[in-house]
């Protein structure tokens, strides 16, 4: 499964071809025809094009001028994808103009943004749903889990397919939810995510079991054509050499194995999810080997959520380049630390040796405290509100429970 399932799946729009689509649409049937009950001439001629006369009424709502325009070209032969696509450049068109305008009316207001981002994607499938009819809708959703959940490009019976499907749209169904928790402040964004890979683990089990353990591993793997072509997106900043390029595609090629055979394999979930960061940590330091340190370490901030917001609001928050490039390094720092620190303590005691857990949530704590105070001081209480409320500064309990009934607390 894509490291980015709660991400939104979001399809490809060629935008020429719905232009030319919607263009085909206008000269074979005539705008006259296109709403019933509207009597024109164009319409008694035959579909004759009138230009004076408007395709829709202009009380007619924007899903109903989808609909219209949908319902015409699948009358043309335009096969669904293709309805698809002219479906969601219309929606994106809107909303992207709603958006623009809101960003002016708001000044950039992030959470004004973030509430709408969550509810352009929470009413996506309603939207796509009332544009292509539920059996459109149902094609094409499927065909976004089939890219999404089956990258290994499994073949897959009619009941498999029905049941992959449903699988799928309920965890994408719970990660809506446990956004819009998030959101509305009733959980953290750590307590979100520790809850969705919950129920992520809980939908590898269940394709497991619908799959086969072989047949499930291969349907995580990636095409090799998709996979060079998504690590060259990836790497476009740092800009390898082409033979650095062939390496480092040998090097992801031989993780996505890895991690196939992995979830072949693994049973116990705390043992998975180790596997996992051992072979990520592998990974990363091949990395680190062919890029170099400087080249490597510019590529991770690139990829990392949080510091992108921090250079996307720079300004908004108080914060400059040199402010951002601080906090993120003290950040890191904690977190690594934070975990190397309770990773020690585990091996002590799975060598016998007796841990006193509360000393060591203790000790976390005060270095939490140390570097929440440190941050504070450093760019100014403001700036550092407003990096909390937005979730970049979180000084949350590290990867992996403490035992003991200390798992999950926060600083």
């Amino acid at each position: 499964m894509s490291s980015n399932l709660r991400r939104r799946t979001l399809l490809v729009l060629n935008v020429g071809l719905a232009a030319t689509a919607m263009i085909l649409a206008w000269r074979k049937f005539g705008a006259p025809a296109a709403v019933e009950g509207v009597s024109t001439k164009a319409a008694a001629k035959g579909f004759t094009r009138d230009a004076t006369a408007p395709h829709y009424p202009a009380t007619v709502s924007p899903a109903d001028q989808r609909r219209w325009l949908v319902d015409r070209l699948r009358a043309m032969g335009v096969p669904n994808q293709i309805l698809a696509r002219v479906a969601m450049k219309d929606l994106d068109q809107r909303w992207n103009k709603y958006a623009a305008e809101l960003t002016l009316k708001t000044r950039g207001d992030p959470e004004v943004l973030a509430a709408l981002n969550l509810q352009i994607e929470k009413g996506r499938d309603a939207d796509m749903r009332a544009a292509l009819g539920e059996k459109g809708f149902k094609e094409w959703d499927t065909e976004n889990m089939r890219r999404e959940a089956n990258t290994g490009k499994v073949e897959l019976t009619g009941a498999e397919t029905d049941a992959a499907y449903a699988l799928w749209k309920k965890l994408q169904l719970r990660n809506l939810g446990l956004r819009e928790l998030e959101f509305s402040g009733k959980i953290d964004r750590a307590g979100g995510g520790d809850e969705y890979a919950k129920d992520l683990a809980e939908f590898q089990g269940q394709m497991k079991n619908l799959l086969g353990d072989d047949r499930y591993a291969q349907s995580q793997a990636l095409d090799p054509r998709a996979t060079a072509a998504n690590l060259r997106q990836d790497l476009a900043k740092a800009n390898p050499t082409e033979a650095q390029f062939q390496e480092l595609l040998q090097t992801q090629q031989q993780w996505n194995d890895l991690r196939a055979d992995l979830a072949r394999q693994s049973d116990d979930d705390a043992a998975y999810v180790q596997r996992l960061k051992d072979l990520d940590e592998a990974r990363d330091e091949e990395y680190r080997r062919v890029l170099g340190p400087a080249a490597f370490d510019a590529l991770q901030k690139q990829r990392d959520s949080g510091y992108s917001e921090m250079k996307k609001y720079e300004t908004l928050w108080g914060l400059d380049d040199t402010k951002i490039d601080q906090v993120y390094s003290a950040l890191k720092y904690y977190q690594q630390s934070a975990e190397d620190y309770q990773s020690g303590a585990r091996a002590l005691e799975a060598q016998g040796q007796k841990v006193d857990w509360d000393a060591v949530h203790q000790n976390l704590q005060q270095f939490a405290q140390q570097t929440q105070q440190s941050l504070q001081n450093y760019v100014g209480q403001e700036s550092f509100d407003k990096l909390q409320r937005n979730g970049i500064v979180q000084f949350n309990q590290p990867a992996g429970d403490l035992p003991n009934g200390h798992n999950g607390r926060r600083f």
